[in-house]
This record gives C-alpha cells, sequence and structure tokens, in this order.
C-alpha cells in the first residue's frame, strides 16, 4: 500500500424552531465517529511522545460543527488503544452500531511504520501500519516481529465491514495523521513516523515483481460492488515523508493534518466535495507544514459525507451577555481571529448591505468555536438575544512566530540576534519553535550557520566569515521572509459580494513561432488525487471568472517555494486599472506564464477587489512608505513586512473588510 500513514418569548421560540429543523435537515442520516488518539507511548517501546491527545479536541469541535453529535463521538486514546482495543473499538462503537445508510468518520493520530509483507500483495514488499500503544520500534527475532501492528490490510477489512453494513447510501471518511516512513531530522520538531522498519535485518521482499501495488484504499474503491459505501481518506503525508506536528492558534502541539482538516472541514458546505476539501487542507498544510505532500485515496469527487453537513452559516448567532460584550458561537475553526469586526443585526436579516447594524464591537479573544466581542456602544439584551451576528471585517490572524536560537551563549551572534528580535514579533521559544538557528558543526564558533523550521527544512546557510552583526541582519530578513510568506498562504477571504475565481490552464507552446498551438487538459498534470505538477518550462494562460454582480478588479500574487513574493499581475508596464472582470464574465490574460525552479509547492492567490489596487511599490519597498489612504488590503500587504506598523500593533496585521476583497488560491507543485 502506498500513502497510507505517512427578545419577545414567541419570537425566539420561533427562531429555535427554525434553526432546529435546519440541522434536522444536515442530520436525516445518523452521524457517528471513532477517534483514536495515542500519545503517551510506554518509553520502553522507543517511540517518541507526541501531541496526539491534542488533537482530540480539534476533531470532535470540528465534527460537531457539521452535525455529529456529541454522544455519537466515541474516543480511545493512550493505554486503553492496544490492538486488540482498537480492533474492539471498531467492532462495538461503530460496527454494532451502524445501519444502512449512516454516515462513518474514523480518525487516527499516533505514530506509523513499515513492517515485513506476510502475504506477498505489496510491490515494495512492505505493509504500512498503524501503531498501537503496546507496539515497540524495534524488530526483535522471536520475540517481537510485529504481531501487535494494526497493518494496512486489517485495517482496510475492517472498513470494508463498516462499508457493506452502511451500504450504499451511507458514507465513510478515515483520517489519519500519522507516517510510516521518512528520513531522519536533527530532533527539532516532532514527528510521527520512523524511518526503522519493522522487519529482520538484511530483509530482502522477494515479492517485487508479483506484488499489486495498490493501496488498500486503492482495493477498497473498486467501483464494481457497488453493495458498499464510498469512501475517502486522507495522510499527514507522502510514503517517504515524516508528519510533523504543528502549533493551533491557541499555541498547543497539534497534528499537522489534525489542525488543517478540522479547520477546513468546519468551513465545509453541503456541496464541497473531498476534492476540494483535499485541496484547501493543502493549503494549509503548505503553510504550516511544508515539508510534507499530504496524500488522499478513494472517491474524491463526491460531496463530502455524501452531502450531510451543516455547512458554515451566513451569519452567526450571539451566546452569553455582558454590559458592553457577548460571545458569538465562532472562531479561529471558523476563520474569526483577535481583531475582527462584527456586527449584529436584526433577526431573519438577509443581506447586510447598505443597512446599519443595531451594534457593533471587535474581537478581543478567540478559541475554537467561540470568541468574545467587545461592543462599541450599548445594545439591549433583548435584542442582542436575538441578533445574528455578521462578520464586518475579517482578521487574518498575526505574524507573530517563534524561534530557538542553538547557538551558544558566550557567541557575539546570539547577542546580535536578540538585539535585533527585541523590536519584533518574534520571541525565543524552547519547547515549540517554528524556527531554529543552528550552527552545521555543533557549537564551534566560527562554524557556518543555518536557518532551519522545525520540520528540518533548511532556510538558509550562511557563511562563516561575516561579522555578527550582518549575519544576525541577513538571518533576520530570511525569518521575516518566511513569516510572511506563512501568512499570506493562509490568507483566504470569502466575499459574497466580490466571489472571484480563477484557473490555470496548460497550453502547447511553439518557441520558433512564438505562439500557443493548443490547450492541454489540467486532469493530465494532475496525480491520481488531484494534486497538480508543473515542469519547469510549462506555460499556462489563467482565466479569471467574476460570478457576482459588481466589476471588479484582480491583481495576482505568486509565493515561491522559497517563500519568495512576487506580484505577477500586474506586469510593470501594465495599469492596475487594466485588470477588470466584469460581473457574470470570463476574461482571459493576454500574457502566458512559465514555470521555473525552484522545485517544491508553489501558491498563486488571487486577489479581487472592488477597486483597482497596486502591490508592486509595497512590493519592491518591502511595506515602506504606503499612503495613509491606500486601501486596507494595500495596508495588509505591506504590514506583511513586519513593517514599524506591525511592529508597533505586535505582529497583529489591520483587518480587511469582507465586502470589498476576496482571496482565492490555486496550489501546484513544481517537480
Amino acid at each position: 500500500m502506498r500513502n497510507f500513514l505517512c427578545s419577545p418569548k414567541w419570537t425566539l421560540a420561533m427562531l429555535l424552531l427554525v434553526a432546529n429543523f435546519t440541522v434536522t435537515l444536515a442530520n436525516e442520516q445518523p452521524k457517528i465517529a471513532l477517534l483514536v488518539a495515542i500519545g503517551d507511548y510506554p518509553t520502553e517501546t522507543g517511540w517518541q511522545k507526541i501531541s496526539s491527545k491534542n488533537d482530540l479536541a480539534l476533531i470532535k469541535q470540528a465534527l460537531q460543527t457539521q452535525g455529529f453529535d456529541s454522544a455519537n463521538i466515541a474516543v480511545l486514546a493512550d493505554q486503553d488503544a492496544t490492538k486488540d482495543g482498537i480492533i474492539a473499538a471498531i467492532h462495538q462503537q461503530i460496527l454494532e452500531k451502524v445501519k444502512a445508510g449512516w454516515v462513518v468518520y474514523f480518525h487516527f493520530s499516533g505514530h506509523g511504520q513499515q513492517v515485513a509483507d506476510d502475504n506477498g500483495d505489496e510491490l515494495d514488499g512492505f505493509d504500512e501500519a498503524i501503531v498501537p500503544v503496546n507496539s515497540p520500534m524495534s524488530y526483535q527475532p522471536g520475540i517481537y516481529e510485529g504481531q501487535n501492528l494494526v497493518r494496512d490490510d486489517e485495517l482496510g477489512k475492517l472498513f470494508n465491514e463498516i462499508r457493506a453494513k452502511i451500504g450504499p447510501q451511507g458514507s465513510l471518511l478515515a483520517v489519519l495523521d500519522a507516517c510510516h516512513s521518512g528520513t531522519g531530522t536533527r530532533g527539532f520538531g516532532i514527528a510521527r513516523g520512523t524511518s526503522a522498519k519493522m522487519a529482520p535485518e538484511g530483509y530482502k521482499p522477494t515479492n517485487l515483481s508479483r506484488g499489486s501495488d495498490q493501496s488498500t484504499l486503492e482495493s477498497l474503491n473498486e467501483t464494481d460492488d457497488h453493495r458498499l459505501a464510498p469512501m475517502v481518506a486522507f495522510f499527514g503525508a507522502a510514503h517517504n515523508q515524516l508528519n510533523f506536528e504543528t502549533t493551533d492558534d491557541d499555541g498547543k502541539s497539534v497534528g499537522s493534518l489534525s489542525f488543517a482538516f478540522s479547520k477546513k472541514f468546519a468551513l465545509a458546505t453541503a456541496s464541497t466535495t473531498y476534492r476540494m476539501l483535499f485541496e484547501q487542507i493543502r493549503l494549509e498544510m503548505s503553510a504550516i507544514a511544508p515539508r510534507q505532500q499530504p496524500q488522499a485515496e478513494g472517491m474524491l469527487d463526491q460531496e463530502i459525507l455524501g452531502g450531510n453537513v451543516v455547512g458554515t452559516p451566513s451569519y452567526f448567532r450571539v451566546g452569553y451577555i455582558e454590559p458592553g460584550l457577548v460571545t458569538v458561537n465562532a472562531g479561529w475553526l471558523h476563520g474569526i481571529h483577535e481583531g475582527s469586526v462584527i456586527g449584529l443585526y436584526p433577526l431573519g436579516t438577509s443581506s447586510i448591505a447598505g443597512k446599519t447594524p443595531l451594534a457593533k464591537g471587535v474581537v478581543g479573544r478567540a478559541d475554537a468555536t467561540s470568541c468574545t466581542l467587545y461592543l462599541e456602544s450599548e445594545i439591549e439584551q433583548d435584542a442582542a438575544v436575538e441578533a445574528w451576528a455578521f462578520v464586518l471585517e475579517r482578521s487574518l490572524g498575526n505574524l507573530q512566530m517563534s524561534v530557538k536560537l542553538a547557538l551558544p551563549t558566550e557567541l557575539s551572534l546570539m547577542q546580535a540576534l536578540k538585539s535585533r528580535l527585541e523590536n519584533l514579533p518574534i520571541k525565543i521559544e524552547e519547547n515549540t519553535p517554528e524556527l531554529i538557528v543552528t550552527s552545521t558543526a555543533g557549537a564551534s564558533r566560527g562554524a557556518a550557520v543555518q536557518l532551519v523550521t522545525s520540520s528540518d527544512i533548511v532556510l538558509e546557510t550562511y557563511p562563516d566569515n561575516l561579522r555578527a552583526e550582518i549575519l544576525a541582519e541577513r538571518i533576520v530578513q530570511q525569518m521575516k521572509a518566511y513569516g510572511q510568506a506563512k501568512f499570506l498562504k493562509n490568507m483566504a477571504i470569502n466575499s459574497y459580494e466580490l466571489p472571484v475565481a480563477f484557473e490555470l490552464v496548460p497550453v502547447k507552446y511553439d518557441l520558433r513561432s512564438n505562439s500557443v498551438t493548443g490547450e492541454i487538459p489540467l486532469s493530465e498534470k494532475q496525480d491520481p488525487t488531484g494534486v497538480v505538477h508543473f515542469q519547469d518550462g510549462d506555460v499556462v494562460k489563467i482565466k479569471v471568472t467574476n460570478n457576482g454582480y459588481k466589476p471588479a478588479y484582480f491583481t495576482l500574487l505568486d509565493i515561491q517555494p522559497d517563500n519568495v513574493i512576487n506580484v505577477l499581475i500586474p506586469d510593470t508596464n501594465e495599469t492596475p486599472a487594466e485588470f477588470q472582470v466584469p460581473p457574470g464574465q470570463t476574461i482571459e490574460v493576454k500574457r502566458l506564464f512559465k514555470f521555473a525552479p525552484p522545485a517544491g509547492t508553489e501558491v498563486f492567490k488571487l486577489i479581487a477587489t472592488d477597486r483597482p489596487i497596486d502591490l508592486r511599490p509595497i512590493a519592491s519597498s518591502r511595506g515602506e512608505g504606503t499612503k495613509s489612504n491606500s486601501s486596507s488590503f494595500e495596508r495588509l500587504f505591506s504590514q506583511t513586512f513586519y513593517t514599524e506598523e506591525t511592529r508597533t500593533r505586535g505582529g497583529k496585521p489591520i483587518s480587511v473588510g469582507v465586502s470589498e476583497v476576496n482571496v482565492s488560491s490555486f496550489t501546484f507543485i513544481i517537480d
């Protein structure tokens, strides 16, 4: 198998009746979930302890936003998650409960490992397995040879039993935040996986020419058996990659796939397909775990959970009320961060265009599923209870970062770095840093210095003959470039007034005639999971579609794998006003775009606005001198360069009005 792991009471009552009816419609098919999380592996097993239990709250909250009843979400954690315990839980919590047409979710957070194939069905001679709490890492002949692992074949049979019982009207989704393989690291980040295989020393597969080379999920999803429910699975990394942890918006260490999945799944609608969801997850992970390439298998073009989701409402509800503040039932899982502006409108408001809110306020604190709104004016309690809360301006998170200085304390570079970081929203952190400054030769004086990510990506290697002040400045500039790219990759704003989308169309290009000779279907550039791959020299054209009711202007940003930011549209000899798309129309950009190194995951960001904006001078000046009358997005973009305004705001950029900008993304890989 491939890629396995790696008010008036009457009015309020009517409102609640309508809300309950809406949820009931989304829950016509019962939903059930089993979450398995193992982080506290016993020391004697040889496995690193990881933060899997922190994934549970995220996943449970995301499931509940999509209509899962908490009573139907079973959890199996740590010492209870033995091999027998996992198999028994699948039987007791799923197979013995589900009926035809049910929706099933299975989640695993923990370690994964490759094990010597025992039935000849793997081309590379290894099965993939999830690691229960009672499975040691090392192969011991005659003592422990992997009998406590849950192999892909075993898990696949259990999944098939579930699919058979819920039938073709049911749906099964599995998310496995683990990885079975990968190269070694320097131990800066927490990884879920190992390159140590469960096999005897000198093991040589004998079935290399007769295996099926099918993943378990590929065999599970053969379409000739219409009695089985459709199934999809997401995995944290490719088969040769480790799966690193990240930190959530509350600063807790969590699985990168669990974090990305929970954020995007919570925002999904009934029309979201698994392929669309996976693309959003890939975009999120390109920012938080750039070393990994998440994988997906199964019937990706199906609507998630068979379309049986609640979906993200256009408004949220008010909860607890105090003088001057209210709580709203939405948080960072819904894209609401500290600094967002929310307006309270009368019950039944369908559109806020041109309407004055009853009250509005700024989000002071946001957790996963709720936020505290500090009101700018008073509002009667009955009116607040009934109010619908709409996001007016969206804060997109912050530019804060954490860094570990793994250098000798007496080194002059250490002092120079500390001095440079004092006035930046970059804090020195020992336990869960995003970036690490380290020496290439231990801690010896005069050794070359590297800036690396917690997932062991080398961002830059610096020579050892620079003065400490100059070297510190270069390192800090690279830190800021990394933070800017991460922030921009994560940036997403869906505007109801400016719903502008874009697509990349590969073309055949004749160098001799300097002309396009035909189009190439994008499917020819996609791998089985739908991920788009371009080669050095590939050429594309871009089409932009305005699905809204008013004209929109657009600009295009390119975020390279090495974190370099380019403004592709408009070009040097073009004006921002040229790039307008009328409502209900699609236009084709006249220029072509040719791909070149560096290799890796690249992101295009199309920024649609209600008036022309120009990001070129901001990019060339690195944010300095941005005019006071610039649009909110131009000011936001300037602050991503860590300008003085960013520093004085503690790394929290200004919020952007949701009616004035739309940000869409296209993620691809340059091989």
